[in-house]
């Protein structure tokens, strides 16, 4: 039974922690999370699902082989990593914009400070412009992407590569054909 009642609390928690990156009705959405396996600890504050984790609220939909949530003290969601092969995100941001969709080893989100970092294989993509590299980070409210090492590591040989569209593109129209 108190595992039960945990579970629910988890779920009631981690409501606010999306409420930034999601559309505006996405935050009055239930939270669901489908895994294998769920382990709670409401001493160190700590839920791990293991087995194909999946969790949905609204647009947003966070996947991995491994999510472990992290609460405060007062019970406020604070980290959420997601570890998989890849782990993957995906959130439609607002009407007006396509969805960000993510992946990458490792996906960190820092709820406090609406920050999504994608560690290894990091790849992130919206409405064509991508950015990859072993570490990627999106600052949600303000729409910022870093791109590169992290740390100490940032004096290391490594590449990012980046795919910037034009604002306006205009489609190109379609050939005729010849029927």
């Amino acid at each position: 039974m108190r595992c039960v009642k945990s579970l629910a609390l988890v779920a009631l928690l981690l409501g606010p922690c999306f409420q930034a990156i999601a559309l505006p009705e996405d935050s009055s959405q239930p939270i669901r999370i489908q895994a294998n396996t769920a382990n709670l600890d409401d001493r160190r504050n700590i839920a791990v699902y293991t087995g194909d984790v999946i969790v949905t609220q609204g647009s947003m939909r966070l996947t991995g082989n491994e999510v472990t949530l992290t609460t405060d003290a007062e019970g406020e969601v604070r980290k959420i990593v997601s570890v998989g092969n890849p782990a993957t995100f995906r959130q439609t941001p607002n009407p007006g914009k396509g969805p960000v969709n993510a992946r990458g080893r490792t996906i960190e989100y820092y709820a406090a400070e609406e920050r999504v970092v994608l560690i290894t294989n990091a790849h992130l993509d919206q409405d064509g412009n991508t950015f990859e590299g072993e570490y990627v980070t999106y600052n949600v409210a303000e729409e910022v992407v870093d791109a590169g090492r992290p740390g100490e590591n940032a004096e290391q040989p490594g590449r990012i590569e980046m795919v910037i569209q034009p604002r306006n593109r205009t489609p190109e129209p379609e050939p005729a054909s010849n029927d």
